[in-house]
Parts: C-alpha cells; sequence; structure tokens
C-alpha cells in the first residue's frame, strides 16, 4: 500500500491554506492541511505542499484539478516523498511465527553497504538491548583502525529483537529509509497515549520503504501524473531486495590442514555474523577486510620486493555492490507480486 505522499504545487496567485483545505474537505471530508513554503503578506501563500495519509489516489487527483482550476497551476504538481509498505502474514498466526517473519526479513534485507554513508544510516534496532537504540554492528567512532576491527567482529553483533523495529537509513533523508517493524498496533497516537491492538489475524510484519525526492526520481517519479506507469520492477531492485549468503564447504584433509582449519574458522564466523547481523553485517565484514587489506597493502607489496617474490593474483570472486550473495528467489518472487498488485492499484485510481 502507499501509506502517504507528498505533493508539492505552486499556484498562479497566492491564497490562504485554509480555503485551499476548505476545498478539499468539500471533496474528500478530510481535513489535510497543506504546508505554505512561501508564506507572505497576510498569511498568504503560492508553494504548498500538500502530505496525503493512505491516498486515494482518485481523489487525490480530482482535488488538484480542483486546485488548479480555481488558482492555476505554474507548473504541473509534483511528488516530492512516497512512503511504500508490504505487510508479510504468516500463513498461521502467532507470536512465533512473526518473530520467525521477522527474522527472515532482517537478515535477508540487503539495500547493499554503498546506502551506509554515515553513521546515523547504520543497520540498527528500537528498543535495543542496552541503550535506546541498538546496532547491529558494532562501531568504534573514536578510533578508524579499531573501528575496522570491530566491523569485521562477529562476536561483538547485537541480533535485533523480533519486537524491535528495525532500521537502514536516516529519517528525511532526500533518497530512503527503510523500517521493518512486528507490526501488533494500528492507529497509533504516541502524543495522546492511545492505540488500537490487532486481533492476532490482523497482526503483520511490515516492510516500509519512504523515497525522498532523489528516491522518487530514481524510479521515475515527477510529476504526480506518473504514477500512471508506477514502475514496480525499479521500485523493487532499488529498494525492495532480498538476498542469501553463500558459504564455501571446507573439506577435511589435504596437503595443508592448518589451512583448512582457518578457512573453517572464517566460515564458522560468517555464520555467526549472518544470524546476528544478516547479509547487510555480512557485506559491512567484507567491506572492512577490504578495506584493512588496502591499509596494509603498501607493507606487503614491500615484502614481496625485499624477498623477489610476486604478488598472488587478485581473487574477484564474489567482487560488486552484491559481494558473495545470491537473490532469495522465493522472497523476491512474494515481494514481485505484491508490487504488482500495487502497479495496477494505483493505475486504476489514477485513471488507466
Amino acid at each position: 500500500m502507499v501509506d502517504w505522499i507528498d505533493i508539492h504545487f505552486e499556484l498562479s496567485r497566492r491564497t490562504q491554506y485554509w480555503h485551499l483545505n476548505d476545498r478539499i474537505e468539500k471533496l474528500t471530508s478530510r481535513k489535510e492541511y497543506p504546508e505554505a513554503l512561501d508564506l507572505g503578506e497576510g498569511k498568504t501563500a503560492t508553494r504548498y505542499k500538500l502530505r496525503v495519509q493512505e491516498p486515494n489516489l482518485d481523489a487525490v487527483r480530482k482535488v488538484l484539478n480542483d486546485i488548479e482550476s480555481a488558482y492555476g497551476f505554474v507548473a504541473p504538481a509534483q511528488i516530492s516523498g512516497i512512503e511504500i509498505s508490504i505487510d508479510f502474514y504468516p500463513a498461521k498466526p502467532s507470536k512465533e511465527a512473526r518473530a520467525q517473519l521477522h527474522g527472515v526479513l532482517v537478515r535477508h534485507f540487503y539495500p547493499t553497504t554503498r546506502v551506509l554513508t554515515g553513521n546515523l544510516k547504520w543497520p540498527r534496532f528500537t528498543p535495543g538491548f542496552v541503550d535506546k537504540t541498538g546496532y547491529t554492528v558494532s562501531r568504534n567512532e573514536s578510533d578508524g583502525s579499531l573501528d575496522i576491527g570491530d566491523r569485521m567482529t562477529p562476536g561483538m553483533d547485537r541480533p535485533a529483537l523480533s519486537d524491535s523495529t528495525y532500521y537502514v537509513g536516516e529519517r528525511d533523508d532526500p533518497r530512503t529509509f527503510w523500517r521493518i517493524q512486528n507490526k501488533v498496533f494500528d492507529k497509533q497516537n504516541k502524543a495522546a497515549g492511545i492505540r488500537d491492538e490487532l486481533p492476532e489475524d490482523k497482526k503483520r510484519v511490515r516492510i516500509e520503504v519512504t523515497l525522498g525526492h532523489v528516491g522518487c526520481r530514481e524510479i521515475g517519479l515527477i510529476k504526480f501524473s506518473d504514477l500512471k506507469i508506477l514502475p514496480s520492477t525499479r521500485l523493487q531492485k532499488g529498494f525492495f531486495r532480498f538476498m542469501k549468503p553463500t558459504f564455501a564447504i571446507v573439506r577435511p584433509g589435504g596437503a595443508r590442514p592448518n589451512s583448512a582449519a582457518v578457512k573453517r574458522k572464517v566460515e564458522e564466523f560468517r555464520r555467526e555474523r549472518f544470524l546476528n547481523a544478516g547479509v547487510l553485517g555480512l557485506q559491512i565484514g567484507e567491506d572492512a577486510k577490504h578495506q584493512l587489506q588496502a591499509l596494509q597493502m603498501p607493507r606487503i607489496r614491500r615484502w614481496h620486493r625485499t624477498r623477489g617474490s610476486k604478488m598472488p593474483s587478485k581473487v574477484r570472486t564474489g567482487a560488486g555492490p552484491y559481494g558473495t550473495m545470491i537473490a532469495y528467489k522465493e522472497l523476491t518472487r512474494v515481494v514481485e507480486r505484491a508490487l504488482a498488485g500495487l502497479q495496477r492499484s494505483v493505475r486504476g485510481e489514477m485513471g488507466v
């Protein structure tokens, strides 16, 4: 479903926001309170942002046509943000089944580590074990060299609790922000302390993807009318990707038993990392390993030069944004069907 949508529009003449709200309420029986962006004399404005919760896009389309007919638009209304969610229900509703489903989604969700461009975007969950927010992979912000070691050490990981909300990215990011939550309440108003507990068969695990203006443009959503061709394939590829890890099989015996023992230990560490921090955590560890190798490379080259030996050829297996991951085909098909259904629904509401 579309949880909400932000629409920017610029009027040909100034007006006060409540005049716009009156027109919206007459058409939809809902108060939406458009936000004035260039408030001026007499509390009038020409540029507005309209956020519509759980929108009926046919009704939104009629509202925009009505406002344009009354005030005129300088340019077509644009989409500046949208939040899309997919709900996952266990086949047999229970707390244990939802906990398992939450664990599967968190461990296999893979937006790639390219999105982790700052500490505030690091994979985390709330409430945490100790602090309000717990990071799945440990960081050491005060010492860069120790930070590399922490990112490679699965023993310091913290798996997301089954009743927690898991986050990747930063809220209000111009591209995207993700949440995975065990949804057992509805119509929550934290300020008023009000919430409705859902019946067992309505409780589910939800992944929410919030696209800012950059993310919207990445999938081709610029004008409001672009929703007519909501590209579910690009949406899934860029923002709803789930992967599986691969692990090496280290067979006993051979001429170098010590080497085999080291390889087995490495794979044990990788399995532990996956169980605690998922495929995203595995790739964080791989990135840290490559960073450490880059830092040590000058010393390694000097060592080979002094001995007259050659550098071993670089192993490129698993290189790239997917590393050693493979597609989680079953889960990918489920998401594909859900987004295709959303695409049909959105196009229908847009009059296609």
